[in-house]
Parts: C-alpha cells; structure tokens; sequence
C-alpha cells in the first residue's frame, strides 16, 4: 500500500511538471502573440509577458497544492506589492523558488544563468519576459539598476545555484552591486522545503515519502546606509552588503555558516 501511494506521489509530480512545460510552452506561443495585439501601446512585449506568467506561476501553484505535491504557506507577501523600484533576494532550495517568487509579483526581471538560458522552454521564457542573462557580471549589474531606476522588480538568486541539503552556496557580490548600483535596498525572501523536493543532481521523479512543506516569508528590506560607511570603496560596500544579507539567510534558517 505504501508503494502504490508513493508511485502515486511520484505520477502527481509529473503531472505538475508536464503542466508547467506545456502551459509556458502555451503562454509563450500563444497566449503572448495574442495578447499582445490587444495590449498594443498600453505596455511593451515583456512587461505583458510577466504579467501572463505571474498569472501562469498561480495556477501552476494552485495545480500543486490541489494535488497534494506541496504543503505552502507565504508570509508577509504584501512586501512584494509594495510600488516602486525593488531588489528580491532569495535563497534557492528547490526547483519551484522562481515559480513561487513569480506567483507573487505582478512584475518581476529575473537574473538567468547562461545554462539555462540556453535550454529548451526556459530560454524562450527569458527572451519573451526579456529577463537578463546571466554572461557578463557588468553588463547584468548595469541592465538592473537600468530597469530599476526605471521602477521595475528585480528578482536575484545570490548563490547561483540550488542550496545544499541545510546549507548555502557563498553569495556571489552581484545582488549586493547591483543593490548598491540602484540605491534600492534589498529585500531578503526566505524560502525552505522540508523535506526537500527538486534538489540539485537529483531526478524528478526522486522524491521524498512525506508531503513537502514549503514556506515563504518576505522580510523587510535590509538598509544599505546601516551596513556601509562614506569611505567605503565599491568592492568594500559590495562584501559588506553581501556578508550581511548571507547572515541574514544563515540566522533565519538556523544553519551554521560553513
């Protein structure tokens, strides 16, 4: 009996997954040429095109929930719909942390890696929503204070890759830059899985016996005057930045700095 629930667990995570490839496939070919059309002049192609896929993350998120994938609880989301230019930081556990920080703003450019950039259906999901990649840290840093300055939502992941199994990657300084480069401070969003799903090197279909509970909480955003000092140099203010939002992920999810 326990086999045949866990193989049953195991279908209604394909189920999701099948869902996601063929709804972005669907939004990205359909529901955004289309659309479009209609929205001519009331807001450029990507903007329209976050709009669909933020609608897009909250089905996908319900589907999940509904068929019992994850357990989720959000707090304090209304951080996220606050007006105004923002800089979303957020560690990396799972597989469904972009999905879940999407579902969550209205708008939002995401930092893609090279690699996935280039893959099937999530490259044709960064260049529709326009979200930069990830080639060259210069470039990236001057394109988000850009479209920050512009009033636009930028979400980060420091550690550039899926988290370990109670643990973080270091942070790379390109949040902390490009914080500093907009002036916008940034808003750590803590996210955790127990027990985890979507881990980094493991299949899809590897997943644990119990139901995940995942959880997201928005903090309030982390003050760069606190952290840095006038005579700070770039590189200075940059480490700092970084060594304090590090810290702040460390203490809120209770693990020793490695």
């Amino acid at each position: 009996m326990a086999q045949a629930f866990h193989f049953w667990r195991i279908l209604r995570v394909g189920l999701i997954y099948v869902f996601w490839a063929v709804g972005v496939v669907t939004v990205i070919h359909a529901v955004i040429p289309i659309g479009c059309i209609f929205a001519a002049g009331r807001a450029g192609e990507d903007l329209f095109a976050q709009r669909c896929l933020h609608r897009f993350a909250r089905m996908v998120l319900r589907a999940a929930v509904m068929l019992g994938v994850i357990e989720l609880t959000v707090d304090c989301a209304e951080r996220l719909e606050r007006p105004g230019p923002m800089v979303v930081v957020a560690n990396h556990p799972t597989m469904l942390d972009a999905t879940l920080i999407v579902a969550l703003t209205p708008q939002i450019d995401n930092v893609v890696e090279k690699s996935w950039a280039d893959a099937p259906i999530v490259g044709d999901l960064t260049r529709k929503a326009d979200y930069l990649r990830n080639d060259s840290v210069r470039t990236v840093i001057a394109e988000a204070a850009r479209r920050l300055h512009a009033g636009r939502r930028l979400l980060i992941f420091p550690e550039g890759s899926r988290s370990p199994i109670g643990a973080l990657h270091p942070f790379r300084r390109g949040a902390a830059s490009i914080a500093l480069s907009s002036g916008c401070d940034p808003i750590p969003v803590v996210i955790r899985c127990e027990p985890p799903i979507g881990l980094k090197g493991k299949a899809w279909y590897d997943i644990p016996r119990d139901t995940p509970k995942m959880s997201v909480s928005v903090g309030d955003p982390i003050s760069l005057a606190s952290v840095i000092e006038g005579g700070d140099s770039r590189g200075m203010a940059a480490r700092k930045v970084n060594t304090v939002l590090r810290d702040h992920f460390l203490r809120e999810l209770n693990y020793a700095d490695a």
